[in-house]
């Protein structure tokens, strides 16, 4: 059992022949009583510290676990989001690789039908220059021959005639279908210095 300050200003001892001086021994014990107090006193301010402590320790432990739990939870959500941002930029890579293979094959197709266009109007060409060749010869033919200007006759030898028409019916055949074809695709026919 414990020694309150109460039983040491309490006690009394027994007297005895030659004993103790009893106002020493009382004020001994009034000393002892003082520091008791005190030491008790002290004592229940440190354990209410003690306490006051562990509940602050509590508190701060509720805030690092509060805090850890935040970390986890912002480390989540930045690898999903990283993910995230992965995969979009995954698909947009995606996406602007098949749009420039499609630009890719529309260049390719348009090159194509530039080629074919071209060899078109080099054929034209060629066929406007051997008709226009071909009326050249028959009029200088035809001015060439003296007997033509001589005897006043002014009819054209029959075989003539059907090599010229021959002639110009294959290049008009030809011209109009070149024509047809440049008027289908918007081209202007423009001369061009032989090849």
């Amino acid at each position: 059992m414990r020694i309150t300050p109460m039983d040491i200003e309490q006690q009394e001892f027994s007297r005895s022949f030659r004993g103790y001086n009893e106002e020493e021994v009382d004020d001994f014990l009034d000393k002892i009583v003082k520091d008791y107090e005190g030491l008790i006193n002290e004592n229940i301010k440190l354990n209410e510290e003690i306490e006051k402590m562990k509940e602050r320790l509590k508190e701060f432990s509720e805030i690092e676990e509060n805090l850890r739990s935040a970390l986890l939870n912002a480390q989540k959500a930045a690898e999903e989001m990283k993910g995230r941002v992965e995969n979009e930029a995954k698909i947009i890579i995606e996406k602007a690789e098949m749009e420039a293979e499609k630009v890719k094959q529309q260049v390719f197709q348009r090159e194509d039908e530039m080629k074919n266009e071209i060899d078109n109007l080099r054929r034209y060409k060629f066929i406007f220059k051997e008709k226009f060749k071909s009326m050249l010869n028959l009029y200088l033919k035809m001015i060439e021959n003296e007997e033509f200007e001589e005897e006043g006759n002014y009819e054209i030898k029959g075989e003539e005639i059907s090599k010229a028409k021959t002639v110009e019916k294959v290049s008009k055949a030809k011209t109009g279908k070149l024509e047809r074809l440049a008027a289908e695709k918007d081209f202007k026919i423009e001369e061009t210095e032989d090849e």
